[in-house]
């Protein structure tokens, strides 16, 4: 689908890239290279075009390159993940990724590793660089959100396989579960030096932040990538249209509405945060790290639109792959170090 087509879908926030940015993309690739996520010099290239470098800084551009170069890798990680995913569906090796989905469980968990596949030995890397001297409910946190996020993943793939369009309730809930933005949020919260306690985490405006951050991100991605997904179940526009049979172009209009909506919540629920915060007995010196997590969700949401509109490979047309295929930039590691 040509781009120029859509809906102006950029959002109202502030954003910006940390200057790291550069610095962060080599770090990631390394990391992947050294975790076997990445091993093809072809594939190699793409990766720098991808870019997951770029769209990460904006969403923690004044964090320390450290912190900043961790929630990158993690994401790095999610990318490849995806990936994994969708060559399961498509090569009909949905089984593989099942086990290896249970295998990453198991060491969200805190089990040791069952093999040594590339992406669980990344993630046990990734957690024992993020869950030391942290407090018992964020690890809580982020491993039930890690969880929920494979969850999604075996929700989404159910659909596929069986050629289901899911309800707009349902689809909503799986999106979010699958997407990765929760982890990611918590993840920003430990960056920050934020103390997100469950009491503040529960309350409806903060509830909306998250899920809102998480339903923009998606939507909009769902409708720049739309000319990538035709006939897939997971993808606002195509469940709008089954649903309520509106033809595509009022379905992509339909989301661009929604996505309004959502941006107008997101930004009620921030100024309404402060107040919140007073009365949960959050003291103003803790109030402002929190904040900022705030401002880091917006610049992000902002950075990723532009990010899918023009500054990735990841949805262009030149990588769409013919029948059967996968795009260049994948490396498929679907089968190694898991058992039959």
């Amino acid at each position: 689908m040509d781009t120029r087509q859509l809906p102006d879908l950029r959002l109202p926030f502030d954003t910006a890239t940390h200057p790291g940015a550069g610095r962060v993309q080599e770090l990631t690739e390394a990391w992947c290279r050294k975790f076997g996520l990445l091993r093809s010099p072809d594939v190699a290239a793409k990766f720098r075009a991808l870019g997951y470098g770029r769209i990460m800084a904006t969403l923690c551009p004044e964090a320390p390159l450290a912190g900043l170069a961790l929630v990158t890798d993690w994401n790095s990680f999610f990318f490849i993940a995806d990936d994994q995913q969708n060559i399961a569906v498509d090569t009909g090796r949905t089984g593989r990724y099942e086990s290896l989905v249970a295998t990453l469980r198991q060491v969200i968990a805190g089990a040791p590793p069952a093999n040594g596949h590339p992406l669980v030995v990344a993630l046990r890397d990734l957690l024992s660089r993020t869950l030391p001297d942290r407090p018992a409910y964020w690890v809580a946190r982020l491993r039930r959100n890690l969880d929920l996020w494979l969850t999604g993943h075996l929700a989404e793939n159910a659909y596929r396989t069986s050629g289901t369009v899911p309800t707009v309730a349902d689809y909503v809930r799986v999106r979010r579960d699958a997407c990765t933005v929760l982890p990611t949020l918590d993840l920003v919260e430990m960056i920050e030096g934020a103390t997100v306690p469950d009491a503040l985490y529960r309350t409806p405006q903060y509830e909306t932040l998250v899920l809102g951050t998480a339903d923009i991100m998606c939507w909009i991605n769902d409708i720049h990538s739309l000319h990538k997904e035709q006939g897939d179940p997971i993808n606002l526009v195509t469940v709008l249209d089954h649903h309520r049979h509106l033809g595509v172009a009022a379905a992509i209009d339909a989301v661009a509405e929604r996505i309004a909506t959502r941006v107008w919540e997101h930004r009620t629920a921030a100024r309404e945060l402060p107040g919140t915060m007073t009365r949960l007995g959050i003291s103003p010196a803790d109030q402002v790290p929190i904040m900022r997590c705030v401002r880091d969700q917006q610049s992000w949401a902002a950075g990723m639109e532009t990010w899918d509109r023009t500054d990735t490979i990841r949805f262009a047309d030149t990588e769409m792959p013919g029948p059967g295929g996968t795009a260049s930039y994948v490396e498929d590691l679907l089968d190694e170090g898991v058992s039959p």
